[in-house]
């Protein structure tokens, strides 16, 4: 009951139907399913219950469950060994991949050059094969054809989809190393034909699944999914605080991916617009109060929403995400609009009453306290449905805006004023006598 619909798919992945969602390559040894649940609960629940239990039940697969987020981290454990010799890479994966195979916080470690596969090692017979005309590629040619793809001939059509009509050999699907032996190999421009056997050396071997080379050098990525709640970001650094353990080759180049990667990318740009942000913001408070000295204080309390953000995060239990940054831009431009509202008067008190900085404070303080309290807890429960709707993407913001807010305004209440009486207590001794020097 708790599952909608379930869309499935074999020999290859969906196609691309989410932001941060990479279909994987298509291939007969995976297959996907897409399972719509009734709400974000039932999906945590399907997943509590059918991840353990089936990760593992199944020998000759890998069976991952995976919940849609915003990550566009395939493995949010994953590090790359890069290296020029395949053989000393392979070691230093081994051991990697054993660390983390005994770490319990982790499943399905694995590396990209997949299972070993059973192979056929071909070594031609130099001298019987030169007698009779037949060099490695006029082998490798007809061994291609007969056990590869084939040679298309026609084409045929089953209503839209077109297939295609190959020639190939009859154990092209399903050899054994002695078909290969007795395959007939042409000589003499195909006036005769000699079995494999007679002009080769036939020998079963196992070969690496995949060689996967990263900007043309070799390179083996080991990768581990999470047990249900655990950190990718934690376990990625025990790892790297455990690596000098394991003896490396010097050679061997690591580099972290997974979320490690996932972040790094995304968050010089964040911080940048960030940056640009508040830079915008202390432009903006110098134009309009035309003093340093008061917009660098207000620029200053734009810190406290780090209180705010940090207690919402821990309270609600939500991780922080790209949007979370989009939550501090809003909060601190809520915070600058309320710090205006309370000097901005504090200024007028001083300016036209002439009264001292502390009484100014003071009542600003007590008569702006109202309409602060009010846009807060307009802002803050303006967001309660973004909070509720419980979205991977733009819940972090609203948790951020609401928890930020409410928690802001007793700072901005509080210590707001104190910091304005510190540091302007002597201003308004100085601009008496300024006053009283224009006088005379």
């Amino acid at each position: 009951p708790r599952v909608v619909s379930v869309a499935s798919f074999k020999g290859c992945a969906s196609p691309r139907f989410h932001t941060s969602y990479a279909p994987q390559l298509p291939g007969t040894n995976y297959a996907q399913f897409i399972v719509n649940t009734t709400g974000i609960d039932a999906t945590v629940e399907v997943l509590d219950e059918y991840a353990p239990r089936l990760s593992n039940a199944y020998p000759e697969a890998r069976v991952r469950f995976k919940q849609i987020s915003y990550s566009e981290a395939v493995h949010p454990v994953e590090f790359r060994l890069s290296g020029e010799c395949l053989d000393t890479l392979r070691r230093d994966a081994d051991k990697l991949l054993t660390l983390m195979r005994g770490m319990p916080d982790l499943i399905l470690a694995h590396t990209d050059m997949n299972e070993p596969q059973p192979a056929t090692c071909v070594t031609l017979k130099e001298d019987e094969a030169s007698r009779l005309g037949i060099n490695n590629v006029v082998l490798e040619t007809t061994l291609a054809m007969r056990y590869g793809n084939g040679l298309p001939v026609a084409t045929i059509w089953d209503g839209d989809y077109a297939q295609d009509v190959v020639l190939k050999g009859e154990h092209a699907d399903r050899a054994l190393p002695d078909d290969l032996e007795n395959e007939l190999i042409p000589v003499m421009g195909g006036l005769a034909e000699v079995p494999l056997r007679q002009i080769a050396q036939i020998s079963p071997v196992w070969k690496n699944g995949q060689i996967v080379r990263r900007n043309g050098v070799y390179t083996i990525t080991v990768s581990a999914d999470l047990q249900r709640g655990g950190n990718g970001m934690e376990q990625m650094a025990r790892i790297q605080s455990l690596l000098p353990t394991l003896h490396l080759s010097p050679h061997t180049t690591v580099t972290p991916g997974g979320d490690v990667e996932d972040t790094n990318d995304k968050l010089p740009s964040i911080l940048a617009g960030l940056a640009i942000a508040a830079v915008i913001i202390l432009f903006v408070l110098i134009a309009h109060f035309k003093r340093v000295g008061q917009s660098l204080l207000i620029f200053a309390s734009m810190s406290l929403c780090l209180f705010g953000t940090a207690a919402g995060i821990i309270l609600q239990g939500v991780d922080f995400s790209v949007t979370c940054f989009l939550g501090i831009v809003a909060l601190m431009g809520i915070i600058v609009r309320n710090g205006i509202i309370m000097f901005d008067y504090a200024e007028e008190l001083r300016r036209d009453e002439h009264l001292h900085v502390r009484e100014a404070i003071f009542l600003s303080a007590r008569r702006r306290m109202r309409p602060i309290f009010l846009t807060s807890a307009a802002a803050s429960m303006g967001v309660i449905p973004m909070i509720l709707g419980g979205s991977g993407l733009w819940m972090p913001m609203g948790t951020v805006i609401c928890y930020g807010t409410l928690i802001t305004m007793v700072f901005l209440l509080t210590v707001l004023p104190c910091a304005y009486l510190l540091c302007f207590q002597g201003s308004t001794e100085r601009r008496e006598k300024a006053e009283l020097l224009e006088t005379k």
